[in-house]
């Protein structure tokens, strides 16, 4: 496949995911539809920021299957698959591209902890049609037990994927927690000269014993126009699972719907 064909085709499944990369990634993985980078302390941080990844001395696992246009037509998209003991974490996505083009990412991460200041880095190979390598630096700091803060510097070293040059984007974000059972976080993506987009999440626990918690997240451009909506359901604490629909900035459809598993230990 040329150059061109493989951009097209990264192009076209970003599109059919309802995301640009302006997430940071050429074809993104779907922990960053519904996730910030304030948020996850387990696997999924190697996705999302890797400073989430030494923030507990926990071990966790979790899987993300991903279908493009769920219904009768519905196609298999993204397979993710991971792991993070202490601070160690592999990573692994397979990407479905029009065309029948294969994609795929290995992710290796390292982070540690100093008090309540968490830092880590990812370093990411792209294979399938393409060769690039990039790496992530993330922070993340508990100010207390309503508030944490961080940020994540993605695509150092500007790999080209699938023939699309990845941008440098620095991605502050926040979470708040003005109660046990709800959680609100803020982030942007901030490129070289602009912002390129904001999101704003929020999660809500149900007070019952097996862990229901509802969320959702809204992305915005950087002239604050809506651009796609993520929303989902979860259940469970240790083992949890869940279901994450997205959709475009009218609604019209859900363009992507992803089960997702997490199962967490922490040290004996």
């Amino acid at each position: 496949m040329t150059a061109r064909g493989g951009r097209s085709a990264a192009v076209a499944l970003m599109g059919a995911l309802g995301f640009r990369s302006a997430s940071g990634q050429a074809v993104p993985n779907r922990a960053t539809a519904y996730l910030t980078a304030t948020e996850v302390v387990d696997a999924r941080a190697v996705w999302v920021n890797p400073g989430g990844l030494g923030a507990r001395h926990d071990a966790s696992v979790h899987f993300d299957l991903t279908v493009r246009q769920p219904g009768a037509k519905g196609q298999l998209g993204q397979l993710t698959a991971g792991f993070n003991a202490r601070g160690l974490s592999f990573g692994y996505q397979r990407d479905i591209l029009p065309g029948g083009l294969r994609g795929h990412t290995y992710r290796l991460g390292l982070g540690g902890v100093s008090n309540r200041l968490a830092l880590g880095t990812a370093v990411a190979l792209y294979r399938g049609g393409t060769g690039g390598v990039g790496w992530d630096f993330g922070t993340r700091y508990e100010i207390g037990p309503r508030m944490t803060i961080g940020g994540v510097v993605r695509n150092v070293g500007r790999p080209t994927v699938r023939g699309v040059r990845e941008e440098v984007a620095f991605v502050p974000a926040a979470t708040v927690r003005p109660g046990d059972l709800l959680e609100v976080s803020i982030q942007a993506s901030l490129g070289s000269d602009s912002v390129r987009s904001y999101a704003l999440a929020a999660r809500a626990t149900l007070p019952v014993r097996r862990g229901v918690a509802l969320f959702g997240r809204i992305d915005a451009d950087g002239s604050l126009r809506r651009r796609a909506f993520a929303f989902g359901v979860s259940v469970g604490r240790a083992d949890q699972v869940g279901l994450v629909g997205t959709a475009p900035r009218d609604f019209s459809e859900i363009d992507a719907a992803s089960l997702f598993g997490v199962s967490t230990r922490g040290p004996r």
